[in-house]
């Protein structure tokens, strides 16, 4: 016992520590957001796709968290973590193993012998220095940042389920305004007949007539296909059939209206409710317990441990086991630098988690103040366009303005009815942007920060 003591204390003169880079990972933020925020009646919440009033959209999100390829691969690695932080917990306890043996021998004097014998082995470290505690606590602290991926994941796949399902009911009112375009083409291509046959018009007006018939049925062939693409780009974001996703679709028609809704008054307030803000600050505290545990590493650890043979009751041992990490050509101490370089990284991840959550909303924002804007000009645009067509319907009715005048007023108003859908589609994909951006609505179990992380202590 006295040479073990030597050896300790052989170890700590050596100076078993390694100098370190201290980790930060506070961010500063603004005070308040650039960009003016939108006035909203309702607070942020996870029901604002339900209280958006489709219930189609609710159907698909529905199916959504229960067949998404994604949303369960999040799941099994949440139950991978919590399963690996029951497994370090375990190491809090002793553990006990027991062995039972039978053998049956035969002599050449024909003796038949049997021997038999049970054996129980019980070890438990005993933790000077926090290595178990802290592993423990990491593996934990990794569990709970899978959790907030979870969260982070649903909340995405939410948003994208939603901007399929507005990019997909779009695209059917484009495909309407295209197929009536392609009928009034068709009314001009008879009407131009009837008059080129009465020798009111010439034959010029017949073939650029027929052309336009055309090429209305190439756009409206090409808008089909774009809605088809929408639908099977939902059918593999939720997760099931095409036929499915097809019947969902088939019950209703036109853009939802997005519901307007309160934003956190300052980054700070929106910084606690993001999943992957969270994520990543509970992996920098995770990281932090690793350096610990590489540091506790470095010193010696203490087992103790002990048998029994049933079979014997005088048979046993029992004494305890020291550890020393004498000499290893470095490694527990590159152990401790890679640590403390996975710590200084995981601080960076969470600074960039921090900056890139303010930036989307700052950008969220301003997209939404144009596109707010927009959908009042592109509504102008209609009015303004239609007025002029019906005032050039009228003269070439009366024979006072050409065919190609006509379909140049006409191209133009459905040019301006197509851009008045956009814009109303545009909209809608950045109130939904927005409400990714500020954290989907999701509300955080705890309220946590790097500087108040136990772990960060």
């Amino acid at each position: 016992m006295k040479t073990a003591f030597s050896l300790v204390g052989a170890c700590l003169l050596a100076g078993c520590s390694v100098p370190l880079i201290r980790p930060n990972a506070q961010q500063t933020v603004a005070e308040q957001y650039s960009t003016a925020k939108p006035a909203g009646s309702a607070a942020l919440d996870v029901n604002w796709w339900s209280r958006i009033g489709d219930p189609q959209l609710t159907e698909l999100l529905s199916l959504a968290q229960t067949n998404s390829p994604d949303l369960r691969s999040a799941a099994a690695s949440v139950m991978s973590a919590r399963a690996q932080a029951g497994q370090s917990r375990a190491d809090f306890f002793p553990s006990v193993t027991g062995q039972a043996s039978s053998t049956v021998s035969d002599s050449d004097a024909g003796r038949r012998s049997e021997t038999s014998s049970m054996l129980l082995d019980a070890s438990w470290e005993v933790d000077l220095l926090g290595r178990v505690r802290n592993a423990s606590r990491a593996d934990i602290t990794r569990a709970e940042a899978e959790e907030m991926s979870y969260a982070g994941s649903y909340v995405s796949l939410a948003a994208e389920v939603a901007d399929d399902y507005v990019e997909y009911r779009a695209c059917r009112l484009a495909e309407a305004d295209y197929r009536e375009a392609r009928a009034s083409q068709q009314e001009t291509l008879e009407a131009t007949r009837s008059l080129v046959d009465a020798g009111m018009s010439a034959n010029s007006d017949l073939s650029l007539a027929g052309a336009n018939v055309a090429s209305a049925q190439i756009n409206l062939t090409q808008q089909h296909a774009d809605c088809q693409i929408a639908a099977q780009s939902l059918a593999k974001a939720v997760g099931v059939s095409q036929g499915q996703i097809d019947a969902i679709l088939a019950k209703g028609g036109g853009l939802p209206k997005a519901k307007p809704f309160q934003v956190a008054a300052v980054p700070a307030d929106m910084l606690r409710q993001r999943p992957d803000v969270i994520e990543a600050e509970k992996r920098f505290a995770a990281s932090l317990l690793d350096l610990k545990v590489a540091q506790a590493n470095l010193y010696p650890s203490l087992t103790l441990g002990g048998s029994v043979t049933l079979s014997d009751a005088t048979s046993w041992s029992f004494g305890p086991a020291l550890s020393l990490p004498i000499l290893d050509g470095g490694a527990s101490k590159s152990k401790v630098r890679v640590a403390n370089a996975d710590a200084l990284t995981a601080a960076e991840s969470y600074r960039s988690a921090v900056l890139t959550a303010v930036a989307e909303v700052e950008g969220a924002l301003t997209r939404l103040a144009a596109a707010r804007a927009n959908v009042a000009s592109a509504e102008s645009l209609v009015q303004q366009y239609q007025a002029y067509f019906d005032a050039v319907d009228e003269d070439w009715k009366a024979g006072g303005a050409s065919l190609l005048d006509r379909e140049e007023a006409r191209r133009q108003v459905q040019s301006a009815r197509i851009t008045r859908i956009t814009q109303r589609r545009t909209l809608l994909g950045q109130w939904i942007t927005l409400y990714k951006a500020v954290g989907g609505g999701w509300v955080p179990p705890t309220q946590l920060s790097p500087a108040k992380s136990k772990a960060a202590t």
